[in-house]
């Protein structure tokens, strides 16, 4: 027979465990998520794998995509065809964009950990967008589907990677006009 103080310890851990448990699926967990994104400023209408889609200027929506091929199709609000029956292919089913209105897009690469001479990796890369030069590992894309970043465009780069050892790095997807205000704020 259990004694009283075993039974409070186990009620005790199951109540920690349950409530790390919801802090993590509420709080850290990163959802792998297909957006659908908008970034003009004018309403488009979309239809991905037979299931319309409105999004406003401005609006990103989360959706569900297969492995293989896909389907899509997109006009603006007065009817004027962006993409007409386009086929797609998704080979790693993880996260991603999909751009129905071939805007273009940017990812930086950030690194994290003690790095003595971090500035210099930075300085080792340049883009040059809309005339003026960048440092950075800087990419820039308009293609229909956007993969291989690790956090989208709704989400944020941490200011911290916990129990780095060695160097780390981290790709976020930005819209141009998030990219060119998050360059200001970190770099200028």
């Amino acid at each position: 027979m259990l004694n009283k103080n075993s039974l409070q310890g186990l009620l005790i851990a199951l109540f920690i465990g349950l409530i790390s448990f919801f802090i993590y699926k509420f709080y850290i967990e990163k959802n792998d998520e297909f957006l659908l994104d908008n970034p003009n400023n004018e309403e488009i209408k979309v239809l991905v794998n037979g299931k319309s889609y409105i999004l406003a200027g401005g609006q990103s929506l989360s959706i569900p995509v297969n492995s293989g091929k896909n389907t899509i199709s997109c006009q603006n609000k007065q009817g004027n065809i962006i993409l007409k029956d386009t086929f797609f292919v998704i080979t790693k089913n993880k996260r991603g964009l999909i751009n129905p209105s071939l805007a273009t897009y940017f990812t930086f690469k950030r690194y994290y950990g003690h790095i003595k001479n971090r500035d210099s990796i930075y300085r080792a890369h340049r883009k040059n967008i809309n005339g003026k030069e960048f440092i950075g590992e800087i990419g820039e894309y308009n293609q229909l589907v956007i993969q291989d970043f690790y956090y989208n465009i709704n989400q944020n780069f941490p200011k911290i990677i916990n129990k780095v050892d060695s160097i780390e790095s981290r790709i976020k997807l930005f819209r141009k006009n998030q990219f060119l205000e998050f360059y200001r704020s970190t770099f200028e």
